[in-house]
């Protein structure tokens, strides 16, 4: 059985991913366990297990407090990242990182392949496509999956905010076009690329299929929940960082090259929904 280090497990995506790996051979550290900016203990850990594949679910994501807070942005999700990816070389294990649809501007009409220019317009952005670089710089086997709009039945997000806050009545924003994305989904993903390595390591998009708009989302969420709260659109709402306006993704290199079948928002979205309502009950 493989062995495979999962770190930031106690993140949205990390709880994911621990799930989804139960049944295998698995380290899970979260933020408690390992601070991912300390060479020596990142070291210390890699040494101690000698993981095949490890997991970076770690990360800044705070995209508009980055704005404030640039450094630690581009400490956590470039620097750190670069790090890890070092250290992945010398053990010779196989890191799969996770990036984001903000390193492109959003001036496309297009869904955006993993060859396109990118030009992030936010310092989340620019910190995550640094991370990408230092990754590259560090010739480690890797895949680096840029994922976009995440959302789960459990942490903090889009949906969960949605479902659970107090307003009757809400402002969404309907200028902004992507693919909201399950993390159950990626989790799922990111096993199969495990149990199936081709060893076509780069750069790859993975997202649900289908795009909308926050607005348009958040809608799907209402209706699919079966609740009554009523949702207008607004064409601005005011955030310190700067959001492409179009971060749609072009996922056909992914399903080709891992043989996987990517599944539709609303039908991920069902998924989250009664995983959601399992948690609850």
């Amino acid at each position: 059985m493989k062995k495979v280090m999962i770190i930031g497990a106690g993140g949205m995506l990390g709880i994911s991913m621990v799930h989804e790996f139960a049944g295998f051979d698995i380290v899970a550290l979260d933020k408690e366990d390992l601070d991912i900016t300390c060479y020596s203990k990142v070291r210390q850990q890699l040494l101690k297990h000698q993981p095949e594949f490890i997991i970076n679910c770690a990360a800044y994501t705070a995209v508009d407090l980055a704005e404030k807070e640039p450094e630690k942005a581009h400490k956590i999700n470039g620097s750190a990242v670069g790090m890890l990816a070092s250290l992945a070389k010398q053990i010779s294990a196989t890191i799969i990182h996770f990036s984001t649809d903000y390193v492109f501007d959003g001036n496309s009409t297009e869904p955006y392949k993993p060859t396109d220019p990118v030009n992030p317009i936010n310092v989340y952005g620019h910190s995550k496509l640094l991370g990408e670089k230092l990754i590259k710089r560090s010739a480690a086997k890797h895949y680096i999956f840029r994922i976009s709009w995440l959302y789960a039945p459990h942490g903090k997000n889009f949906f969960k905010w949605v479902i659970e806050n107090d307003l009757e009545e809400m402002e969404v924003v309907n200028t902004q076009t992507g693919c909201p994305t399950s993390a159950l989904d990626v989790a799922s993903f990111v096993k199969h690329v495990i149990e199936n390595d081709p060893k076509k390591y780069g750069t790859y998009h993975f997202c649900n299929k289908d795009s909308m708009t926050w607005y348009a989302f958040a809608k799907a969420i209402i209706e699919k929940a079966s609740m009554h709260k009523k949702i207008f659109p607004v064409s601005e709402f005011p955030t310190l960082a700067q959001r492409p306006a179009y971060s749609v993704m072009d996922c056909s290199l992914t399903i080709t090259t891992f043989n996987f079948e990517i599944q539709k928002v609303k039908m991920a979205l069902d998924n989250v929904i009664i995983q959601y309502e399992n948690l609850r009950s």
